[in-house]
């Protein structure tokens, strides 16, 4: 059966903001499981989110063992950057949008199969010194997609779904995970990428 890998940090793994030692949501809360059951007769869904993931070094790793382990007919669904931008007291989507390169140039001679990313919605700011993030976020987002249309990459841009986040600005509230899983399989099927 063709591999589907949805591919992303804590909003893919399903972190609950809501816990003081954050927990994850539970399995049918979370949009990944959620694409997982409704694809199950069409593909093996793997959700592949960890908290505090970052994109990927390409020269070694996870990300260049995965891609290795795949075939034509799979298809990788990325969605990094936010922690590109939100780890670090200088956020600079510059660097974010680099690294991404740096990934879409190791994909484009190392791939096969279908890459889609997934530009994040953008980091709130519900202070005026984290207005930075969200400044960077929004300025990362354009790079992405620029990106993705020089590389010829599948790309949505979530910051225009409405997601609903958490009390953070950062994670998804539970509704936001049930509309990031509905807006997500509406352009797979609208783009009749899946």
């Amino acid at each position: 059966m063709k591999k589907l890998i949805l591919f992303g940090d804590s909003n893919t793994y399903g972190y609950d903001p809501r816990g003081l030692l954050g927990g994850r949501y539970p399995e049918e809360a979370r949009w990944a499981t959620m694409v997982r059951k409704v694809l199950a007769d069409s593909y093996q869904v793997i959700e592949e989110g960890m908290n505090g993931r970052q994109l990927p070094d390409v020269s070694y790793g996870y990300f260049s063992n995965m891609l290795a382990g795949l075939d034509a007919d799979d298809t990788v669904v990325m969605m990094l950057g936010t922690n590109d931008v939100l780890l670090t007291n200088n956020p600079n989507a510059s660097q974010a949008a680099n690294k991404m390169a740096q990934v879409l140039d190791y994909v484009k001679d190392n791939f096969k199969g279908r890459f889609i990313i997934i530009a994040p919605p953008y980091i709130e700011a519900s202070e005026p010194d984290l207005q930075i993030y969200k400044e960077a976020s929004v300025e990362m987002n354009r790079l992405f997609m620029e990106l993705a249309e020089k590389y010829g990459i599948v790309a949505f841009d979530a910051s225009t779904w409405n997601i609903p986040m958490g009390y953070d600005g950062v994670h998804f509230s539970i509704e936001g995970h049930k509309r990031f899983g509905e807006m997500l399989l509406t352009e797979f099927m609208d783009l009749g990428v899946l």
